[in-house]
Parts: C-alpha cells; sequence; structure tokens
C-alpha cells in the first residue's frame, strides 16, 4: 500500500510526491541544458507540458494493452483504462511518450528535434530515479531472493528482510538498484554532454541516444532481477524489450552515420552489428535459462546473470565506441559544429 500525506485537506502520495521532484528536477537540468545550447526557454516548458501529457497517457496505454485482460474479464468494463489516476501505469510507455514529446515539441517550436532529444535525454535519469524510488510503497521492484551472506551481512540496506518465523527471507531491492543507476547515468552524462558540445566533431542528438543505449543496457540486466509481476507477458518483462531497444537502435544509428562518412562499410560498424547478435541470441537463451524453459547444467543463477552482466556491458561499450568514432571521424573532415 501506498504511504500517503495530507497536504491542506488533500491526500498526496509519496510516489506522486517523487515524480514531481523528479519532474522539477529535470526540468532545472534541461533549462540548463538549453542556455548552453541557445533553445529558448519556452521551447523547455513547451517539451515539459508535452512530455507530462504524453508520458502519462503512453504509460497508461501500454499497461492497459499488455493487461487489456483484466478489464474486459476481470473489471469487465473497458472504460476503466481512463482511470489513469487510479494506478496502472509503464515506465516504459513514459518513454515513449517522451520522445515523441520531442517531435510534437520540434514541430510546434521550430527547434531541432536532435537539439531537444539531447535536452530531454541526457539528464532524463533523474526523473527515472525518482520514480523507482518513489515505487518502494507500491510493492514494485522487488527483486528475487537471495541467501543470506557477506552482502545482506555489509550492504543490509540493498535488500528487504523478511521475517517469517525462525526464518528469514532476504529479496533484492531492485527498484533502490535502478534509481542508484539512472542518475549515475544522468550525472555522467550531463558530463560528457557540456565536454562534447565545446570540442569538434559534436552533433546534436547523438549524445542523447547514447544516454538511452546506456540506460537500456543497465535496465536489460536489472528489469530481469525483478519479481514483481508488473508488466509481464508469461515470463518476458515488457521493460527488458523496451529496454533492450534502445542500444541496439543507438548502434545501428551511429554504425550507419560513421559508414556514410567513411563512404564503406566499417569495421567498427561490423563489431557493432555482431554484438547486437550476441546481445539479442544472449539475453533470449539467458532468459530462457533462467524460467527454466532451456535446461542448462553445471551452470547457476548466477553464472547466468555475470554472462548477461558482461553482455549488457559489451552492447554499451559498443554505443560508446561508435559514439567516440563518429565525433572522431567528423572532426576530422570538418570544424567545430555549433
Amino acid at each position: 500500500m501506498e504511504a500517503s500525506f495530507e497536504l491542506f485537506g488533500l491526500t498526496g502520495y509519496r510516489l506522486g510526491l517523487c515524480a514531481a521532484v523528479g519532474m522539477l528536477a529535470l526540468f532545472a537540468a534541461m533549462l540548463l541544458l538549453a542556455k548552453k545550447r541557445n533553445v529558448q526557454p519556452v521551447s523547455i516548458c513547451v517539451l515539459t507540458l508535452a512530455g507530462t501529457v504524453l508520458g502519462i497517457a503512453f504509460a497508461r496505454l501500454l499497461y492497459c494493452l499488455v493487461n487489456l485482460s483484466d478489464f474486459t474479464d476481470a473489471y469487465e468494463n473497458l472504460w476503466l483504462t481512463l482511470r489513469f489516476f487510479d494506478g496502472g501505469l509503464s515506465l516504459s510507455g513514459l518513454l515513449v511518450g517522451l520522445l515523441l514529446a520531442v517531435l510534437l515539441t520540434a514541430a510546434i517550436t521550430g527547434e531541432k528535434s536532435a537539439e531537444l532529444l539531447d535536452i530531454l535525454c541526457v539528464p532524463m535519469g533523474l526523473l527515472l530515479c525518482a520514480l523507482y524510488l518513489g515505487q518502494q510503497d507500491t510493492g514494485l521492484g522487488i527483486g528475487k531472493i537471495v541467501e543470506e551472506g557477506r552482502m545482506t551481512e555489509i550492504f543490509p540496506w540493498l535488500f528487504l528482510c523478511e521475517r517469517m518465523g525462525v526464518n528469514v527471507e532476504y529479496r533484492m531491492l531492485v527498484y533502490l538498484y535502478q534509481a542508484i543507476l539512472s542518475c549515475l547515468i544522468a550525472v555522467a552524462m550531463l558530463l560528457v554532454y557540456l565536454a562534447a558540445q565545446k570540442k569538434a566533431g559534436f552533433r546534436s542528438g547523438e549524445t542523447g541516444w547514447l544516454s538511452l543505449a546506456l540506460y537500456g543496457a543497465a535496465m536489460v540486466v536489472l528489469e530481469s532481477l525483478r519479481d514483481d509481476g508488473h508488466m509481464q507477458m508469461i515470463f518476458l518483462r515488457i521493460g527488458q524489450v523496451v529496454a533492450a531497444l534502445l542500444p541496439i537502435i543507438a548502434i545501428l544509428l551511429l554504425s550507419s552515420r560513421l559508414n556514410r562518412m567513411l563512404g564503406k562499410v566499417g569495421g567498427r560498424s561490423v563489431f557493432g552489428w555482431l554484438v547486437i547478435l550476441v546481445f539479442v541470441a544472449g539475453i533470449v537463451v539467458l532468459e530462457f535459462a533462467l524460467d527454466g524453459r532451456l535446461p542448462v547444467t553445471g551452470l547457476t543463477t548466477g553464472h547466468f546473470y555475470l554472462l548477461m552482466i558482461l553482455i549488457c556491458l559489451l552492447v554499451a561499450a559498443a554505443a560508446c565506441m561508435l559514439y567516440s568514432s563518429v565525433r572522431k571521424q567528423r572532426a576530422a573532415v570538418q570544424p567545430l559544429q555549433q
């Protein structure tokens, strides 16, 4: 049950408060980046408004599509899909709505969509961090059971301790891991963006896609660790699928730009495509193995997740490599782009 509080006679919830704080932090960061890139503050206001409306709409839409049987069979009332304020939202749908808000804002204000993509996606982890932290009262973001040991003793705040008589059960607080990583990615990409936009080879939009690639690679592992049943079809998590698409799109986009500049298919582009194949095949096989649908002898759950982490680090490294290669190649053939 969500923790609630009273304010001026109104009932508020911690998740809503976290969402508001996260949105304010993202708005402040976007204004800072907009000033650096000579983007009008009114455009950031339009982007914030459009992102809020479309983000909520698509967060609700994706949730309802995945859980449509609940509204048609259990509730027998499709009109309940419109009651977004009663709960039932998807962070993956929110991400889709935010990206569509970039296109809409560019069409309304005349700003370049690539500039707006950077300004939104580079610090977006600040909002995601707040939203993940807000899940602590909803029962979402709780992970798989782990054995008591050194980690639970040294870092007890990373686990949920549940006592059932004399038995003690430890579960991973995945929402906390997601919040920490989202914040770290946002801070790191802010520093990268502020440094990159002053140097030769910079092009708007690429840092935003790199941010999405790093976020997606991290969430592929963390979404798999969750054990809350939210946004899940059979054993497949929708959040994990959407997260996996982000580094794939980023690598394809960056490799395409690198090939155009080289006038041929470069070796690094081929490497990026091979990494995508390994990434997709590896995650599919590992998820089947973790679900027990693919019997594998001699390996434990820990081994499977270690392999998954290595594969996701590989795809993140490929995105970073292509990002650096594109910038260096562009810097070699043209002056600083503003």
